[in-house]
């Protein structure tokens, strides 16, 4: 896949490699896996874009259709973390956290709701708007949205090695509250945290 560079113009190759490649070298520490995980890891830093310091979600980088991050991208930064680790090449962390930091100050709302995706201005990099790709719409939440800030922030926290601060513990403790303050009362989310008890929605 990597040598074809088949169906790799996304920013899921952290979904790819980790959950395959990077799982098995750290169950058996072949030594072969190594070039793998770095491989596929250059192919997500590829995506890096200066102008706004983040990882370019879809499409052709520097598309400027596409000129978004999303927030399942949190899931796809540990490849570039353990990348690091194999290598020593502080440019992978560098792409991470500022990647990581642009996802948070932007993709968050007000009531700490998040956006799905988040566009930003491709000749100057600035932060543009915000907008949904499976959501209900640009105003709503999408369920599985914010379950990978849930997950991708302390994910984050983790492998930098940095923890939270005090504002991003705060921030999260948010998030997670709106999440669970959107729940129907069986718990069980709709699609969209828009949807509330008798909507007639599938669950996610």
């Amino acid at each position: 896949r990597l040598e074809d560079h088949f169906v790799l113009d996304h920013h899921d190759i952290g979904f790819l490699y980790s959950l395959s490649v990077v799982a098995a070298w750290k169950v058996t520490r072949e030594e072969d896996l190594k070039s793998v995980i770095v491989r596929a890891a250059d192919v997500l830093a590829s995506r890096y874009q200066k102008k706004g310091g983040f990882i370019q979600a879809w499409g052709k980088t520097g598309d400027e259709k596409e000129y978004r991050l999303i927030i399942d991208s949190l899931l796809n930064l540990p490849l570039l973390y353990t990348a690091y680790e194999i290598t020593g090449n502080k440019g992978y962390q560098d792409i991470a956290e500022s990647h990581y930091d642009k996802v948070i100050r932007n993709i968050v709302r007000e009531d700490y709701s998040t956006y799905h995706t988040f566009y930003f201005d491709p000749a100057t990099g600035q932060p543009d708007h915000g907008a949904t790709h499976q959501g209900f719409s640009d105003s709503s939440c999408w369920a599985r949205g914010q379950a990978w800030a849930i997950l991708g922030m302390p994910l984050h926290a983790r492998l930098s090695k940095k923890g939270f601060t005090v504002e991003e513990k705060e921030l999260y403790d948010h998030v997670c509250a709106y999440f669970e303050d959107h729940l129907p009362s069986d718990k069980m989310p709709y699609w969209d945290l828009i949807f509330t008890d008798g909507s007639d929605q599938p669950r996610d």
